[in-house]
């Protein structure tokens, strides 16, 4: 497995070149802080009440525990777990994930630490893209944190309700671990961000909004409107979502759209009007159809124009840029810490 691993991550780096060569010149346009808002759209009012208090943790997290997975020259890995408290079982549970503590010589405790949401198939695929950039955070200075997640989170037998407690749960998870985090002596609790890609973009919309902590943001291949995301996606995982919907309840797209606007509080549409611009850098592939361009370009506008780059490419063609992204939006992180000029 390591050697599979270090395998793609040496052919990333090498179509990444590739991709530099190609497009790096004229190929990806950046967009500056409020340039190219359409004129007379509004941005929603900034949710108050049971939207964001129904996001929070109610209880504390316990006490983190930590065992070392494995280091290199600039980074040493840990896996993490706390005991939390359930309301929706009544009873405690365990939250596990990875740490990555950075080990950069030149930098001095403590750190910034960054939030990574992993992407829909995570798990599946071992959180090869969490682990990449949480490694590319070390190299930073900075630490890294993310928290694992089932193999299937769009199970056929999960409906709207389930996937709207499943939002909830990682969102309070997420924030319980910051709070847990922000407890350490090398952690700087004034320098914290979030890093996440197509699901962990959308799921950190979500916890941007009932989270003020977090000063510096990346989404990447992100969008506005879950349900319309879910309608118009040819993600397979995503389709096999529908059909089974379908298949064992009869629901049409159109009944399952409505379903979704009735029943998902927590669709990142409805939350992002608390969102500062100012704290957040956004990627889309104009050739997007996982997580449709069109969603991640109201996106931008609904956020309010945040500084962004939009790449020719597709959502897992995007993987070719992986570290040129993760490198432009780490340095852009760095930027958004330094003290004022």
């Amino acid at each position: 497995m390591a050697n599979r691993n270090r395998f793609i991550l040496q052919a990333t780096g090498l179509a990444a070149l590739c991709f530099l060569v190609v497009f790096g010149a004229t190929g990806c346009t950046h967009i500056a802080l409020f340039d190219r808002l359409e004129p007379g759209i509004e941005r929603p009012a900034a949710p108050v009440g049971p939207e964001l208090e129904n996001l929070r943790p109610v209880y504390a997290a316990g006490k983190l525990r930590f065992e070392e997975l494995d280091s290199t020259s600039s980074c040493a890995r840990y896996s993490f777990s706390f005991q939390t408290y359930c309301e929706l079982t009544g009873d405690y549970r365990t939250v596990r994930g990875e740490y990555s503590r950075t080990l950069k010589s030149d930098k001095k405790a403590p750190y910034p630490l960054i939030v990574i949401s992993p992407i829909l198939g995570g798990e599946k695929d071992s959180y090869l893209a969490s682990r990449f950039i949480a490694r590319e955070c070390c190299r930073r200075g900075m630490c890294a944190f993310f928290i694992y997640q089932e193999k299937s989170i769009l199970s056929g037998q999960r409906d709207a309700c389930g996937l709207e407690a499943r939002m909830r749960q990682s969102v309070r998870d997420s924030i319980q671990a910051l709070n847990a985090f922000s407890g350490l002596e090398e952690i700087d609790s004034q320098r914290l961000g979030s890093f996440g890609v197509s699901l962990g973009a959308i799921r950190n919309l979500v916890l941007l909004a009932a989270e003020p902590r977090l000063r510096a943001n990346v989404l990447c291949l992100g969008g506005l409107d879950l349900p319309r995301i879910l309608q118009t996606s040819k993600e397979p995982m995503v389709l096999r979502y529908l059909a089974q919907r379908k298949r064992e309840e009869g629901l049409s797209a159109g009944e399952l759209m409505r379903e979704f606007n009735g029943y998902f509080p927590s669709n990142p549409k409805n939350l992002i009007g608390g969102i500062n611009p100012n704290t957040v850098l956004l990627y889309l592939a104009a050739c997007d159809e996982v997580v449709p361009y069109a969603q991640g370009l109201a996106l931008r506008q609904m956020l309010g124009a945040p500084e962004a780059y939009l790449m020719p490419l597709g959502h897992y063609s995007s993987l070719i840029a992986a570290p040129w992204i993760t490198d432009s939006a780490l340095g852009w992180v760095s930027r958004q810490w330094a003290p004022a000029p």
